[in-house]
Formats: structure tokens, sequence, C-alpha cells
């Protein structure tokens, strides 16, 4: 009688296993998804970072709010947007996860992800660094001229 018990528990094990690897048909097989690699809009070849952007970089630091959204720049304008902000960071969608953006109550630290963009609110930095002003665009020069002006005359040799 035991031994009859035995193998019947035996043989619920192996139908139990087979079922959970996948091999009744009836469950779903899911691929593996590779490590750090976005999906998003991110990852575009022509995309450039603007000065106040930290590419690459996630801040941690008191997140209060996490919102999905498109862009590091709608996150870093929702920041700006939001008296309590104080930083920002922007993760890439991954796998299944969409993309979000995280506010910040506080910079915290910075740690490297390929994933994320982050940046400090605007109205600290202008609080610290003052109003930054804008470089006036660089003349026209004419093609025939150096960058330095005008080349002056020769000077005559003494003899």
């Amino acid at each position: 009688m035991r031994l009859a018990t035995l193998i019947a528990a035996a043989c619920l094990g192996l139908a139990a296993s087979a079922h959970a690897d996948g091999k009744d048909g009836k469950t779903l097989s899911v691929p593996p998804i590779a490590p750090l690699e976005a999906t998003g809009a991110m990852q575009e070849a022509a995309y450039t970072a603007p000065p106040s952007h930290e590419p690459n970089t996630y801040r941690f630091g008191a997140t209060y709010s996490v919102t999905d959204t498109g862009t590091a720049l709608i996150c870093e304008t929702a920041c700006d947007g939001d008296a309590s902000c104080k930083a920002w960071s922007f993760v890439d969608t991954y796998g299944a996860s969409p993309a979000r953006c995280e506010l910040k109550a506080g910079q915290g630290r910075k740690e490297e992800n390929p994933l994320a963009t982050s940046g400090v609110a605007t109205k600290l930095k202008t609080a610290t660094l003052g109003d930054m002003p804008v470089p006036p665009p660089a003349p026209a020069t004419d093609p025939g001229q150096l960058s330095g002006g005008i080349t002056p005359e020769p000077v005559p040799s003494l003899p």
C-alpha cells in the first residue's frame, strides 16, 4: 500500500513539473529580455541632450511622484512646473515597463544608468548660479577672411 502511494505521488510530481516547464502547450513561454536594452525614443541616434540634462544618469532623492511620460524634456518641464520638485529622473522603457518620470524632493546622489536621463530643477540652478546669460551668436565671417580678422599689410623689410 505504501509503495502504491509513493508511485502515485511520484507520477503527480512528474506531471506537475512538466506543466510548470510549459511542455503541455498551455503554459505561456516568455522570451528573455536583453539586459539594459532600451526600446523607447531615447535611443534614437539623432537625439542630442540639452545642456540641462544629465544623460545616462539616475538621481536618487526622495521620489514623491511617478508618472508615465514620453521624453526627458516633458519630465524636466513637469519638474519646473512643480514647486516641490528639486530634481527629476526620466527612465526609458525597458521590456514591458513603460517610460516614467520621477520627480524628486531632493537632488540625491547620482548613479550611472544607460536608460536614465536626469537633471536639477531650473529654479535651483537659477537660485545658485543666477541667470545664465545666453552668449550672442558668432558674427558671420567672409569665407576669404581668417577668423582673427583682416590680414594687415606686409611690413617693408630693412635694407
